[in-house]
């Protein structure tokens, strides 16, 4: 029987292929109980993560509303400061000399220009913010700046307008910071450094615009995210060191609040007691004064005389003052740049606050190298009686020595540039005419 299968072959093979079927029934089976574990597992996490999804949402809108009832609360206590240097940012003369009533609208001036400005120019403000306004400044010293440049008639008049200032809203303060130089800085960098991080704090507006010393301080703060919250405010002219850091900062001016120059200085003229002599041109000019009118013009004199510089102003054609040039050494100016010295002390021969707080150097005595170098750096702060400065002794500029001019932006105003420095002639100061006259 070759070649035909045998009844037990065929069983045998047959039963080899059941075998393979059951073992391949029992892979799927088993296949099918591990799908299905799978699945059992798949669902269980299925049904975790929704229920860790629901809580994270609920989480998520809680915290949502928290963060909505937080930003109510901040925002209906939010507020913009503003402070002052009250030393060197001063306000207009015509509300000085209004006293109480001066100090009020000050105020009420202030603040209408603080929410214009915020209106205007802070776009990221929610709603209506309240200025809170804190002027620090020496007040003992500021009222005798103020008296001696005749703005007013006494030092208590300052407290009366300051009486008005403080009276006429509740978020306004005038506060006397002490009697020192840098009292006033001190509370302003103080207060500056603990709201700037302040929540309810929106914007800082600054106003310290003639004083270097807040460089250090706002530098620090031109780098990060709080630079946007910081406006510079500008009355006199942004002090040197000051210049390339509010480039970096808003900036705003409040010419209806604030001067727009610094107040002049006290002069101490080095004319205290009469000449023992006469040159021929003093007695001219004694003569001439005792004979002419109070408006009279003043003689025009040589600049060849021999009274080229004491007593006498120069002034070219226009009748204009003219700052005469001076020689240096780059010696003496390393020197005068190394401190802060006293130019009343050192070039007026008197400084009045020198056993009384001036926070400025009186020693060593200077040889004439030293103060040509210290004339040539007060030159650089403009005179307040500009062109029209009839003061022997005024130690200011008279005009920008730029030619032409390099600085933006510049301390002198327009008219003090581009003036004929040429001198036809010296115009008499009205003090030592008096005294000359006297000792006729």
């Amino acid at each position: 029987m070759n070649g035909t299968l045998t009844s037990r072959q065929l069983h045998e093979q047959l039963q080899d292929a059941e075998a393979k079927r059951n073992e391949l029934v029992q892979s799927l089976l088993d296949e099918v109980d591990q799908l299905k574990g799978s699945l059992e597992t798949m669902e269980s996490e299925r049904a975790r993560e929704k229920t860790a999804a629901m809580m994270f949402y609920e989480s998520l809108q809680k915290s949502k509303a928290e963060t909505m009832t937080l930003q109510r609360t901040m925002d209906r206590n939010a507020f913009v400061l503003v402070l002052i240097d009250g030393d060197c940012m001063n306000f207009l003369d015509v509300h000085m000399k209004k006293l109480e009533r001066g100090g009020a609208e000050a105020a009420e001036l202030l603040r209408a220009s603080i929410r214009k400005y915020l209106k205007d120019e802070v776009t990221d403000l929610q709603g209506d913010v309240e200025p809170i306004v804190w002027v620090f400044a020496n007040m003992r010293g500021l009222g005798k700046t103020l008296v001696d440049a005749k703005i007013l008639k006494s030092s208590e008049d300052l407290g009366r307008f300051v009486c008005g200032f403080n009276k006429k809203f509740t978020s306004f303060n005038f506060t006397d910071a002490g009697n020192g130089k840098e009292c006033s800085d001190a509370k302003l960098k103080k207060n500056f450094e603990l709201f700037i991080r302040n929540v309810h704090c929106k914007h800082i507006i600054f106003g310290g615009s003639p004083d270097n010393g807040y460089a250090r301080l706002l530098n620090s703060y031109t780098g990060d995210a709080s630079r946007n919250m910081i406006t510079m405010l500008e009355g006199p002219p942004f002090a040197t060191e000051l210049v390339p850091i509010v480039e970096k900062l808003k900036q705003c001016s409040f010419p209806k609040v604030f001067r727009d120059t610094k107040i002049p200085p006290r002069r101490v003229s080095f004319l205290t007691t009469p000449p023992r002599s006469k040159s021929p041109a003093l007695a001219s000019c004694a003569s001439t004064a005792a004979t002419a009118k109070s408006d009279s013009p003043a003689p025009m004199m040589s600049p060849k005389a021999d009274v080229l510089a004491k007593g006498f102003v120069p002034r070219n054609s226009k009748g204009q003052r003219v700052d005469l040039p001076i020689k240096v050494t780059q010696t003496a100016v390393k020197f005068i740049k190394s401190q802060k010295w006293c130019k009343n002390y050192y070039l007026l021969g008197c400084c009045a606050y020198k056993d009384n707080g001036c926070p400025y150097l009186h020693k060593p005595a200077f040889n004439e190298a030293r103060l040509n170098a210290l004339r040539v750096f007060a030159r650089q702060m403009p005179c307040a009686d500009g062109l029209k400065c009839d003061d022997a002794d005024c130690y200011d500029g008279h005009q920008c020595r730029g030619d032409p001019c390099k600085f933006h932006p510049c301390n002198f105003p327009p008219e003090m540039h581009n003036v004929d420095t040429k001198v036809p002639y010296y115009l008499a100061h009205k003090i030592a005419l008096l005294l000359a006259n006297r000792t006729s």
